[in-house]
């Protein structure tokens, strides 16, 4: 931190510290004041009251005296009247002849010439005696002002108490405190509250260094200078994570100005708040402050997915521009591609939107011509593969597909034959050479459908996304493969709903059911009980087709290498069905799967899109 803030803290530490210890002394002063005056109050009560007392026993002894009261009973009842009161020495009634002691203690009395008061007065002795006389007409009361002060009626705390007379000014008596040395010193004056004795009377407290709270003192002074440390920690933190907070928003503008893709930055409104160089070159230049969708101009032209403008500029969620977005730039239309990011706070709220667009250039446009045509080859390879490999397949199932067609050939010349006898009667059989017709009708349907299969899997054409329906395509298959299914005694159990119709190719799908129960029969052909389990259902939005055969199932090996390409067990086979089977599934967008069954044979699942009506664009 600069030596400015560390002057400013030192500063306001030490005047906030001031403030606060004086605030702790003035009220530990005011303490000290309150208990002083409060002492000071009682023990100037006390002695009031005690002047009171005597005043009383004055008029008491004057009023009996009047009464004409018997010498000794007087003198009893005065004993007993002043015996509480320390400070009352003696009381005398007087005449001119003389005065008589009505009660006395052991101190002798100082001789007082007697004159008649009618009221009462104070009668002090010359010199500093320490007897005063209170008189009343004839009475008397003798007070010692020394024993006025007793040492159970001070406070606890050491007060100072001086008791002055009124007409000269002579102290009379007092308690004093240990002399020491003093911090401070609170004092009053006060008058005792009696008209007879109106004496002064001076209190006064002294307090040491010690009574400061210094306990108090020091630990505010801890507790500002901590707060000022944390306070001091702070600012230091704050200033840190500013000038991080500035760097990496440097950082952020220069990796946005050196970035070769073009960045506008968007306010939640959609206007353009920032541009860097390389979207100024894109784009063109952009005004600050103006809608976006005012100044960049944006469509699709080679994407079969349209672009929404109005849509794509106000999106709360990243939006791409589609493959083949054109940007209009000087009357030219530019390949461009990017999207639009939203800007948003930690909770939700937009803040912004980022636009990210970069040039497909001449060399980029190059490129991709020769990936889709790349793309194009290889798909035109599949395609002939495929149909090499159905060739193949067609091949090696001539035999049955040739006792499939000498069948009803065979039927078609016994029922010619039959018609031809039957209408050379006399009378001709027209009803049963009628039946024979029919059945020439119906065999050469029957050639017709095999013949029909055939084409379907020899004719080369390009691949399709239409509905397929798997249940009928699985019959085409059996339809085919039914010499083979005659010859090994095949049991074949299906479980296919009504119709399963999904996405793909009639000739692909039909191609790998083909190669899947051309392998299942093959596994089977030295087996003892042939069974071929055919299901279709329907899991989530796709279709399954598992084939199952009761053969001797797939050993390691195989299992491990099983959709490899030219990995075969066949004598002369080429290795391609499996492998060019599972190409086939997924491409379609599907999934092939082998494994053994459980208990014996081989089980392979087909996994196929079910048909939504809506064909993906490719």
């Amino acid at each position: 931190m600069s030596r400015p803030v560390w002057r400013w803290t030192l500063l306001v530490w030490a005047v906030v510290t001031a403030l606060g210890a004086w605030g702790l002394v003035a009220a530990r002063r005011a303490d000290l004041r309150a208990a002083f005056d409060l002492d000071a109050r009682i023990l100037h009560r006390v002695l009031s009251q005690r002047l009171e007392q005597q005043e009383t026993i004055l008029y008491a002894v004057a009023a009996l005296s009047d009464q004409g009261m018997d010498p000794g009973r007087l003198n009893r009842y005065v004993q007993t009247l002043i015996h509480p009161y320390p400070q009352i020495v003696a009381a005398q009634v007087c005449t001119p002849a003389g005065c008589q002691v009505l009660a006395s203690g052991h101190r002798p009395l100082p001789r007082l010439p007697f004159s008649f008061q009618e009221q009462p007065a104070v009668n002090w002795l010359a010199g500093e005696h320490p007897l005063y006389a209170l008189t009343l007409r004839g009475a008397r009361v003798w007070v010692d002002a020394q024993a006025l002060l007793v040492a159970s009626d001070l406070p606890r705390e050491p007060l100072s108490v001086q008791i002055y007379r009124p007409d000269s000014g002579e102290r009379l008596t007092g308690q004093a405190t240990p002399a020491g040395r003093a911090a401070f010193t609170f004092s009053a004056e006060k008058q005792l509250g009696t008209r007879l004795e109106p004496f002064p009377v001076r209190f006064a407290r002294t307090h040491s260094w010690q009574v400061w709270p210094w306990g108090r003192l020091a630990a505010w002074s801890i507790l500002t200078m901590l707060v000022a440390l944390g306070v001091v920690w702070l600012l230091t933190v704050r200033g840190r994570t500013h000038q991080a907070l500035l760097d990496e928003r440097r950082r952020a503008q220069g990796v946005v100005q050196a970035s070769t893709d073009g960045i506008v930055v968007l306010d939640p409104q959609g206007a353009v708040v920032q541009v860097n160089p390389a979207a100024r070159l894109i784009v063109g230049e952009l005004r600050i402050g103006a809608a976006v969708q005012d100044q960049v101009q944006v469509g699709a032209t080679l994407s079969q997915a349209p672009l929404d403008t109005a849509q794509f500029w106000s999106a709360r969620e990243a939006q791409a521009f589609p493959e083949g977005t054109a940007l209009q730039r000087n009357g030219q239309r530019i390949l461009v591609e990017g999207g639009l990011t939203p800007l948003l706070g930690e909770r939700g709220q937009l803040l912004g939107r980022v636009l990210t667009v970069r040039e497909v250039g001449p060399l980029r446009q190059r490129l991709l011509a020769r990936l889709d045509a790349g793309e194009r080859r290889v798909r035109e390879h599949e395609q002939m593969l495929s149909h090499v490999s159905r060739l193949s397949t067609l091949g090696e199932m001539s035999a049955g597909l040739a006792h499939e067609l000498t069948q009803p050939l065979t039927a078609i010349v016994s029922y010619g034959q039959a018609g031809t006898r039957l209408l050379g009667q006399d009378p001709p059989d027209l009803p049963r050479a009628r039946q024979a017709v029919q059945g020439m009708v119906t065999q050469a349907q029957r050639s017709a459908q095999i013949i029909a299969r055939l084409r379907t899997l020899v004719r080369r054409a390009p691949a399709q996304r239409v509905q397929v329906d798997v249940v009928q395509a699985v019959h085409n298959i059996l339809t085919l493969c039914q010499a083979d299914l005659s010859r090994l005694a095949v049991t074949v159990e299906t479980q296919f709903p009504v119709a399963a119709p999904a996405l793909g190719d009639p000739v692909q799908v039909e191609q790998i059911i083909l190669n899947l129960v051309r392998n299942a029969l093959e596994a089977m052909d030295e087996a003892g009980e042939c069974r071929l389990d055919l299901r279709i259902e329907a899991a989530g939005d796709w279709w399954r087709l598992t084939v199952q055969d009761s053969g001797a199932g797939l050993s390691g090996e195989t299992l491990a290498r099983l959709f490899q390409p030219f990995q075969t067990s066949k004598p002369g086979g080429l290795g391609l069905g499996l492998s060019l089977s599972q190409t086939l599934a997924q491409g379609l967008g599907g999934e092939l799967t082998g494994a053994n069954a459980p208990g014996r044979g081989a089980r392979f699942v087909l996994t196929l899109p079910q048909w939504s009506g809506d064909v993906p664009a490719r």
